[in-house]
């Protein structure tokens, strides 16, 4: 008890701040399928989230909840993975670890709190799909 209280006396000031602005859910749908792309003559199988290569930036504010909603328009299986965020391990995104895959032609709800700011990423986490 006493290594706790003394740990606790080393690890400086918790700030807290109050906000008149009550949480909010935030809900994004993200429809993933597949589309081409031609980088000088090539043109190539890619995958687009809303249509867009990279895909559309979500924004939060720490204390909101997020909400969503994939949906699987691919003929494979798929998953997202976010990097950096704090949140409940069954949404971190990795296929057959911390969640099933979404199942082609499927749709699958991400609900996890914002808990800390900053910028972070997501993408895909299964297969080969990181490199499409």
């Amino acid at each position: 008890m006493e290594n706790i209280k003394k740990a606790k006396v080393n690890l400086g000031p918790i700030k807290t701040i109050s906000s008149n602005v009550p949480p909010r859910t935030v809900r994004y749908d993200l429809y993933i399928a597949d589309t081409t792309v031609t980088f000088g003559k090539k043109t190539k199988r890619a995958i687009a989230v809303n249509g867009q290569i990279p895909m559309p930036a979500l924004t939060f504010t720490e204390g909101d909840t997020a909400l969503i909603y994939v949906h699987n328009n691919l003929d494979e299986e798929t998953a997202l993975h976010w990097h950096g965020l704090f949140l409940p391990n069954k949404m971190d995104g990795v296929p057959f670890l911390t969640q099933m895959p979404i199942k082609p032609h499927s749709t699958y709800i991400y609900k996890f709190p914002i808990v800390q700011n900053g910028t972070h990423w997501y993408h895909s986490h299964s297969g080969l799909q990181e490199q499409i």
